[in-house]
């Protein structure tokens, strides 16, 4: 998860900063979209950075009605950069500018309660789990990734036999991280400095990131392009990243999917044909395919107007992969920074950090196949910079 936008600002302040608790507000709108729905979803949690306190927000959807879990919202320490869930739904992250803390999730209610400080490092600017559950990834502002081995508890193993690695990523634009589903790789996006891959060994005792690939540059290289998003598909078939100025002769549309399809022995990466795709608005800040990997989608800046989602297609003829975009366009808020999908495939939710609404909720259209039918809005959530669901 990314923190973007706010990176040069916050770690221009981070000495002054200092987090609290918060307090609950009811949420203003549980739902306001132009289409009604009885679904439910499973839970999840935005991070909010908020104006003055950061806080993490936590929902579900039960019968169409957006409905808060129990005692929240829960406090961060320090002003909020990143979150991560790990691959069991027990243990929530969350990266400040006080370091990385832990919180354990109630089974029962979804309920949050902060633990002990996993790290102590004040700059990570986007965390990750390894989908193994063995290490926690942090993506420093100071241009290194941290490789922590966690406990089956959540815990930094401090006491284990595995070693904590810390690996030069030559750069200090971070911007988001991600994990491949079968934890073979993860993928940074660093701005103009385009995107780093790295092996990934999830059993490893120490050193468990690998070598670092040729760096992907950015299809613009005049340091107007920039690496600002990344995913991997729930098959690890496909690392996605989102490019603002992919398209130079456009400076209002200018954003850009990248899709490679991945290769596991040896590893290798391929861009498919016709990539980059349009994505619409200045920059596609969120990336997030969908549980049967089919479709992807991809919010999108457009300035101080609202944002929008553009999905796309994933289909293969003869063991050659495309992607084709489809004609339904969705607005959010504006500013689009996170999407989810939740755990039952009801919902596709976005969090948008400039308001109007902070939240969206979509459901998948029962007739036309990938286009996503508005069901909530809610501004409840100042500020929001990430949203996980739980898995």
């Amino acid at each position: 998860m990314n923190f973007g936008k706010w990176t040069r600002l916050l770690f221009a302040a981070i000495p002054l900063m200092a987090g609290c608790a918060g307090f609950w507000d009811a949420p203003t709108n549980s739902n306001g979209g132009t289409t009604t729905t009885t679904l439910s979803s499973g839970n999840f949690y935005i991070l909010s950075k908020g104006s003055s306190v950061s806080q993490i927000y936590g929902f579900s959807i039960v019968s169409g009605k957006l409905t808060p879990l129990t005692n929240s919202p829960y406090a961060v320490t320090g002003v909020a950069f990143s979150i991560a869930m790990d691959p069991t739904g027990s243990f929530l992250y969350v990266s400040s500018s006080a370091g990385v803390y832990l919180y354990t999730i109630n089974s029962t209610t979804g309920a949050l309660t902060q633990g002990a400080q996993v790290a102590q490092d004040t700059v990570a600017l986007s965390i990750a789990v390894d989908p193994g559950g063995a290490w926690l990834l942090e993506a420093l502002g100071t241009g290194v990734v941290n490789a922590i081995p966690i406990t089956s508890a959540g815990a930094f193993d401090n006491g284990g036999t595995r070693v904590q690695q810390q690996v030069v990523l030559a750069g200090i634009q971070v911007q988001q991280m991600t994990f491949a589903p079968n934890h073979t790789f993860v993928a940074v996006a660093l701005g103009t400095l385009g995107t780093k891959v790295f092996p990934f060994t999830s059993n490893a005792v120490s050193s468990p990131i690998g070598t670092v690939l040729p760096t992907i540059a950015t299809t613009n290289t005049s340091n107007t392009g920039a690496a600002i998003a990344v995913s991997v598909d729930p098959q690890s078939r496909f690392l996605y990243i989102g490019e603002t100025a992919a398209f130079s002769s456009s400076t209002t549309n200018s954003g850009g999917l990248r899709a490679f399809s991945v290769a596991a022995s040896p590893f290798a990466l391929t861009e498919l044909s016709g990539s980059p795709y349009a994505s619409g608005g200045t920059g596609p800040h969120a990336i997030r395919p969908n549980a049967a990997g089919d479709y992807v989608y991809v919010a999108s800046w457009q300035g101080s107007s609202a944002g929008l989602i553009t999905p796309f297609q994933v289909s293969s003829s003869n063991s050659t992969y495309k992607l084709t975009v489809q004609t339904n366009t969705i607005a959010t808020g504006t500013e689009p920074f996170g999407l989810a999908e939740d755990n039952l495939g009801h919902f596709m939710l976005a969090v948008n950090s400039g308001g109007s609404p902070t939240l969206n909720g979509y459901i998948f259209d029962t007739t036309t196949v990938g286009k996503l039918d508005l069901t909530h809005s809610d501004s409840t959530a100042a500020s929001p910079i990430a949203i996980v669901a739980a898995p």
